[in-house]
C-alpha cells in the first residue's frame, strides 16, 4: 500500500462536489437480502474503504493504481484490500464484503470477489508520465516514491499453481537443470577449507558435506525421499536429530561444523571405514542405483527419472565445487556423467522391454511351443463377454493362424535357402532352449529389397492382418550379470560357480521389427529366454527384463532390505529354574511375544 493511503482517514464528506453529484445519479438500492445483513462496524469499513478509492486517496496511491488502472475502473480484488492494514480487524470476510455492497460509492461484483467505483476516477492521476508537472499538488519527498514509466499493472486474480504444488515449490530449489553454485565469499572459503581439511578423514568430511548439502537446497518431499534412499544405499545412517532441543542462541556460540553436526539426521557409522568391508565408491553406487535399484522399487515413468538423476547430479557438484574430497574427483566426475546417461537411456529400456520380442519372434514362440503358446483368448467364447465390459483380451498373445502367416512370410523375405527348405519340410524344430543374458552390439535396419518384399506381402494381406512391419537384424552377445545369484555347479567344470563364462561369449542374430529395433540400442542388456532351430535359426522366445548399458548390481541391494531385530537373552536359555520360566503361548512366552511387538527395531 503506497504511503498516501496510510495518513489520516478523512470522513466521505470530504469527496468532492462533483464526484458526489455523479454518484447520485447512479446509486441504486441494495438487494433486499442485503440489506438485512452487515458487519457491526460496517459504517466503518465502507468509510474506511471509500477513502481508499476516493478522488483524494487513489489520484496519488501507485499501488491501488496499479490493481484499478486508474482511469480504466477495473475491478480490485477484495481479498487484496482486506489485507491491507487498517482492514486486517475486521473479520469475518462475508461480513466485510456485505457491508462494502451498501456503499453508495463503490461497487462490489456479484460473486463478491471484487469492487470497484461505481465512476470511474476523472483527471491525471500518477499512472501519467507527467503528472509530476502539475505544481498545485504537494508532496512529502520522505514518503512519495517516484514511479518508473509506464506502471505495470497487478493482477487481481490468485495465481493457481499446478496439481499437488504450493507456492513455496514453486520457488527455486536448486535441483534446477541450469541451477551453478553460487560463488563463495573469501570467509565462506576459509571456513570450507577447515571443514574440508583433507587430512580429515573421509568420513568426517563427507557427513559434514551431506548436511551442508541439505541446507543449501530446498528439499522437497520428491528430492528428500531420493536422496535417503541413495543415502542408505551407499552405507549412510539416519535417524531422530541428535539435538532436538536446540535453539538459534545456542547455535550463536557454535561453528559451522558443530552446527552441521547438531541438525545433522544423517551419520556415516565409523565401521564404514574398514576397507576390507566397505570401499569408496562414487561410480559403482550411483550406477548400481539408477541402473537396478531406483527402477526396480519406483518405475520408469520419465519425471520420476529426471528427478532422480537431477538429485544424484545435484551432489556429485556440490562435492567437486566444494572441494569435499579432491581425492575421488575423478570417479564424481564419471559419475555425475552417469546420470546423463541414465537420463537419456532409462525411458528407452522401458520402451524397449514393451516392445520386444516382437511379433515374428512371438509367432515363431506359438509355433513351436515356447513362452507365447496358449497365451491368446480373444477367440473364446466368454471372451465376448469380457469385450462387452471394456476388457480386450484380443491385444494378449497372438492367434494361430495370424503367428504361421507372419512366421512363413518373415522366412520367406529373410532367411536362408537351407532353412526355407525345412520350414517347407516340416523339419525346422527346436534344438536348444536356454536362458541367457544378452548384450546388444549392433542393430541392421532392413534394406530395400526387403521393404520392397514386405510392401508387396502387406498388399496381398492387407484385409486380414493390416501392415506387415519388414525384419532388421538385432545382434547380441552373451552377458553375465555379476548379481547374488548362488549355483551349486561342479567346481571342476564352473571354477567361478557360475553357469556361464564370459570367454565363452557367443553370438546370436534375431529378425525383429523395424518399430522394434527402433526403441533398441546398443549396450542394451536383457535377460532373455532364447530358442535355436534347425539350420541356426535363432528365436527370441521371452524377453523377461531389459536394463540400461552401464547395469551394475552391488550387495547393498540387500543391505537395503535388511531388517535388523534386538538381540534378548531367554531366561530358558541361561539355564534358569523352570519354576521361573513364564508360560509359553502358541508356541512362545507370552512376555517375548509382547516384547517383540513393542520392538522398535520391527518393522514388520
Amino acid at each position: 500500500m503506497a504511503a498516501a493511503a496510510t495518513n489520516a482517514m478523512p470522513d466521505a464528506n470530504r469527496l468532492t462536489r462533483d464526484t458526489i453529484t455523479q454518484i447520485e445519479d447512479v446509486v441504486t438500492s441494495a438487494p433486499a437480502n442485503d440489506i438485512a445483513t452487515d458487519h457491526p462496524d460496517g459504517t466503518s469499513i465502507r468509510r474506511q474503504v471509500e477513502f481508499y478509492f476516493s478522488d483524494e486517496n487513489l489520484a496519488t496511491d501507485l499501488h491501488l493504481l496499479q490493481c484499478c488502472g486508474g482511469r480504466e475502473n477495473l475491478p480490485v480484488s477484495i481479498s487484496r484490500i482486506c489485507g491491507f492494514k487498517k482492514m486486517r480487524g475486521y473479520k469475518p470476510r462475508s461480513l466485510v464484503i456485505a457491508a462494502l455492497r451498501k456503499s453508495a460509492f463503490l461497487q462490489v461484483s456479484t460473486d463478491g470477489k471484487t469492487i470497484k467505483r461505481k465512476v470511474p476516477l476523472q483527471g491525471k492521476c500518477a499512472l501519467d508520465a507527467d503528472f509530476g508537472d502539475d505544481d498545485e499538488i504537494v508532496y512529502d519527498p520522505r514518503v512519495r516514491k517516484p514511479a518508473v514509466y509506464p506502471v505495470p499493472l497487478l493482477p487481481q486474480k490468485k495465481v493457481e499453481y499446478p496439481p499437488g504444488t504450493s507456492k513455496n515449490m514453486m520457488k527455486p530449489h536448486g535441483f534446477e537443470d541450469n541451477f551453478v553454485e553460487p560463488p563463495l565469499r573469501p570467509e565462506e572459503a576459509a571456513e570450507e577449507d577447515i571443514l574440508y581439511d583433507p587430512d580429515k578423514p573421509f568420513l568426517e568430511r563427507i557427513e559434514i558435506a551431506i548436511q551442508r548439502f541439505k541446507q543449501k537446497r530446498r528439499m522437497h518431499e520428491m528430492f528428500a525421499h531420493v536422496f535417503n534412499k541413495l543415502m542408505r544405499f551407499g552405507g549412510v545412517e539416519s535417524g531422530v536429530r541428535m539435538y532436538q532441543g536446540i535453539s538459534k542462541n545456542d547455535m550463536k556460540d557454535m561453528d559451522a561444523e558443530e552446527i552441521a553436526r547438531a541438525l545433522a539426521i544423517h551419520s556415516v557409522p565409523w565401521d564404514r571405514g574398514d576397507e576390507q568391508q566397505w570401499v569408496v565408491d562414487f561410480v559403482g553406487i550411483g550406477a548400481a542405483f539408477l541402473s537396478s535399484f531406483y527402477p526396480t522399487h519406483y518405475g520408469y515413468a520419465p519425471h520420476a527419472i529426471k528427478n532422480a538423476c537431477q538429485v544424484l547430479r545435484s551432489f556429485y557438484n556440490y562435492l567437486l565445487y566444494h572441494k569435499v574430497c579432491s581425492e575421488y574427483d575423478e570417479q564424481l566426475q564419471i559419475a555425475r556423467k552417469l546420470c546423463d546417461t541414465a537420463e537419456q537411456e532409462l525411458p528407452k529400456v522401458y520402451s524397449a522391454g514393451l516392445a520386444l520380442p516382437g511379433d515374428f519372434n512371438k509367432s515363431a514362440s506359438v509355433i513351436f511351443g515356447g513362452s507365447q503358446a496358449g497365451l491368446y483368448t480373444g477367440d473364446k467364447s466368454w471372451a465376448a463377454d469380457l469385450k462387452k465390459d471394456g476388457i480386450k483380451l484380443d491385444e494378449i498373445g497372438i492367434r494361430d493362424e495370424e503367428a504361421r502367416i507372419k512366421f512363413k512370410i518373415g522366412v520367406a523375405v529373410v532367411a536362408s535357402d537351407e532353412q526355407y527348405a525345412l520350414m517347407e519340410s516340416g523339419q525346422l524344430k527346436i534344438v536348444k532352449d536356454e536362458s541367457t543374458g544378452l548384450e546388444v552390439v549392433a542393430i541392421q535396419a532392413p534394406d530395400d529389397l526387403v521393404k520392397s518384399a514386405y510392401k508387396e506381402q502387406s498388399e496381398q494381406l492387407k484385409h486380414k492382418l493390416g501392415q506387415l512391419e519388414p525384419l532388421g537384424k538385432l545382434i547380441c552377445k552373451t552377458w553375465v550379470a555379476e548379481d547374488c545369484d548362488e549355483w551349486d555347479l561342479p567346481k571342476d567344470k564352473y571354477p567361478d560357480g557360475k553357469p556361464h563364462r564370459v570367454s565363452e561369449a557367443k553370438q546370436y542374430e534375431f529378425w525383429v521389427e523395424e518399430s522394434v529395433l527402433g526403441k533398441c540400442f546398443v549396450s542394451m542388456k536383457m535377460d532373455a529366454r532364447v530358442l535355436t532351430l534347425a539350420g541356426g535359426m535363432m528365436i527370441l522366445d521371452e524377453v523377461r527384463e531389459t536394463m540400461c548399458s552401464f547395469f551394475a548390481w552391488t550387495p547393498n541391494e540387500l543391505w537395503m532390505e535388511r531388517k535388523p531385530k534386538e538381540v534378548r537373552w531367554l531366561k530358558k536359555g541361561l539355564g534358569l529354574d523352570d519354576d521361573e520360566e513364564e508360560a509359553e503361548v502358541d508356541g512362545g512366552r507370552r512376555k517375548d511375544r509382547d516384547r517383540a511387538g513393542n520392538d522398535e527395531f520391527d518393522d514388520e
